[in-house]
């Protein structure tokens, strides 16, 4: 693992970036200190710029996210969520499903908009769709009982955000999907994912990225247990950003100090290795 300050030594080597959102570009309201810039170098040296995020939601509504915050539409063209990967599985109804029982927050009731399904209860329900909590303080207590309901009845869920956390520039710390999906589990539940680190939503990056190959291929991540994990599985380079996620831990003892041995242990019991690390995504 090579410990870099910034971007550019890397940028000959590679094509095209697989750009992590949330703890690399920005904290859900607020881009992180040279991003913007950083983004445009990559771009004015003509290198492909895919966004791969773990939103429980379209890839439309996170492209209108970054262009809400100052990237340019050039650079914002191309993005990929987990989201999307879910509603282009279900698309094709390959399961039979009609009716799903619904976790998640109102503004993300669209996700399956235009697909014949219909919401239910889990009495009525063939699936779970779960999105993430209603809001930020929300525990997982509140869907004990949806979660029970659906899975006594042997429903599978569909959990489209593999995360479980996520954590603003202030440090506050979000719940996300993957708890709710933990919770039906450890309920004898079946769950399926969509997004980083499973395959399929890497086969739809890659299929929009033909032509390159993936030695060209480098993802910028700030999870080792999505983004970098993801990236090992799809046999593509990844560099680690130390200063997102895991900043509480691999900078307890000293602000400025990466504490490598720790990012070691941690990888290794992740099973999760970056070629490279960052402490930000600047050049």
């Amino acid at each position: 693992m090579q410990h870099l300050t910034g971007l550019d030594p890397l940028l000959d080597d590679y094509d095209a970036f697989l750009l992590d959102l949330w703890g690399v570009i920005h904290d859900g309201n607020t881009l992180y200190p040279g991003v913007q810039d950083t983004l445009t170098q990559i771009h004015a040296r003509g290198k492909r710029i895919l966004f791969l995020s773990n939103a429980p939601r379209r890839a439309e509504k996170a492209q209108t996210r970054l262009l809400e915050l100052g990237i340019p539409t050039a650079i914002a063209r191309e993005v990929m969520t987990s989201g999307e990967a879910a509603y282009l599985h279900l698309a094709m109804q390959a399961e039979g499903w009609q009716r799903y029982a619904f976790c998640g927050p109102e503004r993300d009731r669209d996700l399956l908009n235009g697909l014949p399904y219909e919401v239910a209860t889990p009495e009525f329900a063939d699936f779970v769709l779960n999105v993430g909590f209603t809001d930020d303080n929300e525990p997982v207590s509140y869907w004990m009982p949806l979660l029970e309901a659906s899975c006594a009845r042997g429903l599978p869920m569909v959990c489209v955000n593999p995360d479980r956390i996520v954590v603003r520039l202030s440090g506050e710390v979000l719940p996300c999907a993957g708890q709710l999906a933990d919770a039906y589990a450890a309920l004898g539940g079946e769950v399926r994912y969509f997004g980083k680190p499973y395959a399929e939503v890497y086969t739809l990056c890659c299929a929009r990225l033909a032509g390159i190959e993936k030695a060209r291929i480098l993802a910028v991540g700030d999870s080792l247990e999505t983004d970098i994990l993801g990236a090992n599985r799809a046999g593509i380079d990844s560099v680690l950003i130390t200063g997102g996620i895991l900043k509480p831990q691999l900078f307890a003892d000293d602000e400025s100090a990466l504490n490598v041995r720790l990012l070691e242990g941690l990888s290794q019991s992740h099973q999760a290795f970056a070629q490279y690390t960052l402490p930000a995504f600047v050049l």
